[in-house]
C-alpha cells in the first residue's frame, strides 16, 4: 500500500509538471479563435502549423534567437572564468578575511536583482553599453550560487595533490590549471548549465538595458508579441516553445553532469 501511494503521489506530481507544457504545445497548434473560445478542448479542433509559419515569417524569432546563443554562450564561458579562481581562492587558499569576504559573496544571492537595476542602468550608460550585447551580458557573469558549488567541490580534493605539486615546484596557477580544473570538470559543468539557463531566460535586464529590436533577446522578442500583433495567444505559445527547444537540448545533454556536479558539491535538498 505504501509503494502505490508513493507511486500514486509519484504521477500526480509528474502529471501537475506537465500539464503546463502540454498546454503550451496544444495552445501553439491551434487557431486562435480556438485559444479564446469559451470551449475547453485537450486537443485542438483544427490542428494548423500557421503560427510556427507566421512566427518565423513575419518576425525577427531567429534573429532574437541568435543573440540569446551569443549573450547565453558567452555568459557561460565567461561565469565559470571569473568564478573558479574566486571559489578555488576561498577553498585552497589561507588569507585574512577569507570567511568574512565569503560569507559577504554569499549575501548577493539574496539581494534582489532588481534593487540594483538603476545603479547598474547609470554605471552601463556611463561607459556607452546600453543597447549592446555586452550590456545585457555582462550583470550576470558573477554568479554566487557558482562560487559556492565550485568552492564546495574543490573543498574535497585532497590537499595532499596540491602539496606534492609544490614539492615538484608548481605555483598556484599550475596547480589551478592542470589539477584543480580537471578534477573538478562535473561542478564546472553544473555552473555551465545554470548561467546558461540563468542568461536564456533573463527578461528583465535585457527589456531595460535595449531598445534596438534587432538586438533584443528571444524573451524580450516574444513579450513584444503582444504589442505587436495585438494580444495573440497562440502566436505567444507558439514563440515561447521554439525559445524553450535550446533549453530542453542543452539540459538533455548535460543533466547527468548536472546531477553528478550538485551530489559531489555537498548540495542537499
Amino acid at each position: 500500500m505504501k509503494k502505490i501511494l508513493l507511486r500514486s503521489f509519484e504521477v500526480l506530481i509528474l502529471l501537475i509538471w506537465i500539464f503546463p507544457l502540454a498546454w503550451l504545445v496544444i495552445t501553439s497548434i491551434q487557431l486562435e479563435s480556438d485559444v479564446i473560445s469559451s470551449t475547453l478542448r485537450l486537443w485542438p479542433r483544427n490542428p494548423t502549423l500557421e503560427n510556427y509559419r507566421k512566427a518565423f515569417g513575419s518576425t525577427q524569432i531567429m534573429h532574437w534567437m541568435a543573440n540569446s546563443m551569443t549573450i547565453s554562450f558567452s555568459t557561460m564561458i565567461l561565469t565559470l572564468v571569473v568564478d573558479a579562481p574566486i571559489a578555488y581562492a576561498f577553498a585552497k587558499i589561507k588569507f585574512r578575511g577569507k570567511e568574512i569576504l565569503f560569507w559577504a559573496v554569499m549575501a548577493g544571492m539574496m539581494v534582489p536583482f532588481q534593487v540594483l537595476i538603476i545603479p547598474l542602468y547609470q554605471q552601463f550608460n556611463a561607459f556607452g553599453l546600453v543597447d549592446t550585447l555586452a550590456g545585457a551580458m555582462l550583470p550576470r557573469l558573477a554568479m554566487p550560487v557558482g562560487i559556492f558549488i565550485l568552492k564546495q567541490f574543490f573543498e574535497g580534493i585532497p590537499s595532499a595533490l596540491e602539496e606534492a605539486a609544490f614539492i615538484d615546484g608548481a605555483n598556484r596557477y599550475r596547480i589551478f590549471a592542470t589539477i584543480i580544473v580537471p578534477l573538478g570538470k562535473a561542478a564546472m559543468a553544473t555552473v555551465i548549465i545554470l548561467s546558461f539557463i540563468n542568461a536564456w531566460n533573463d527578461f528583465l535586464w535585457p527589456l531595460i538595458v535595449i531598445n534596438d529590436t534587432a538586438r533584443y533577446t528571444i524573451t524580450v522578442g516574444i513579450a513584444n508579441f503582444q504589442g505587436t500583433h495585438g494580444t495573440d495567444y497562440a502566436l505567444i505559445m507558439s514563440g515561447a516553445l521554439i525559445a524553450s527547444i535550446p533549453q530542453f537540448i542543452f539540459y538533455a545533454f548535460f543533466r547527468k553532469k548536472i546531477i553528478a556536479g550538485i551530489a559531489m558539491s555537498g548540495i542537499k535538498g
